[in-house]
């Protein structure tokens, strides 16, 4: 009995790990462990890494091969490699590859160089403007360039109005005027929706996004937290 019980427990460990993205860390120095309450400072693709740091290594985020995709959120990977540059004694991480969810894989992918500077503080991003709204909510609707559906576009609403062509590469902003709760929706041959409560003064972002179907694919709507989305929002350029 005893050695069934450590079985179904040994099984159940490892179903859960192959549910998590892989992890391949190759450090070459680390220095004190941090402790979870420190800092560590993201800078994203594309902007220059931090001068006169102490590099410690480079991190990786992959796919298993059977990756819940709700492990492998943007948000959840940076958790995962923010955890990994604390244990290494890095406070900046430095986004050198980002794939998002594709037809290879449903989760992010993401490579960084792990850092330590004296002065993390210096690194903090400058907080964004928003230009403040008290008389409307805003939601802000986008897809990136994922390949994955990439022929596949369909329209989404707000209630029973038409707000957006949802293409790869593509955004818009809605405006709704009253507290309210809304319903945005999106169908091809299935139905995607969220519903949910909106207040002026407030942003809301959905991450629109195409899943595989059994003839033309299906839209997925999520909503993302705005500290995470808004950059991703703003680096789409809409030819």
């Amino acid at each position: 009995m005893k050695k069934t019980a450590f079985l179904l427990i040994a099984m159940a460990t490892l179903a859960l790990a192959a549910c998590s993205p892989k992890l391949t860390s190759n450090l070459t120095s680390t220095r004190e462990q941090l402790k979870s309450a420190d800092e560590v400072i993201v800078i994203e693709l594309g902007a220059e890494a931090p001068a006169n740091a102490e590099k410690l290594g480079t991190l990786k985020v992959g796919d298993t091969g059977f990756t819940a995709t709700s492990n492998g959120t943007y948000d959840k990977v940076l958790d995962i490699l923010k955890e990994q540059a604390r244990l290494a004694g890095g406070n900046v991480l430095h986004i050198t590859s980002h794939k998002s969810p594709d037809m290879q894989s449903s989760i992010h992918r993401v490579i960084a160089d792990v850092y330590y500077v004296e002065n993390v503080a210096s690194f903090m991003p400058e907080p964004l403007y928003i230009e403040p709204h008290p008389d409307y909510a805003a939601i802000y609707v986008y897809r990136g360039n994922s390949s994955m559906g990439a022929l596949v576009n369909y329209d989404v609403y707000v209630n029973d109005t038409k707000v957006y062509r949802c293409t790869r590469n593509s955004k818009a902003e809605v405006k709704v005027l009253e507290q309210c709760e809304i319903t945005v929706w999106a169908k091809t041959e299935a139905r995607a929706e969220l519903r949910f409560m909106v207040e002026p003064g407030k942003d809301y972002f959905i991450e629109c996004s195409v899943s595989m179907g059994a003839f033309v694919g299906r839209p997925e709507l999520k909503m993302i937290d705005a500290t995470m989305a808004r950059s991703e929002y703003n680096s789409i350029v809409v030819k």
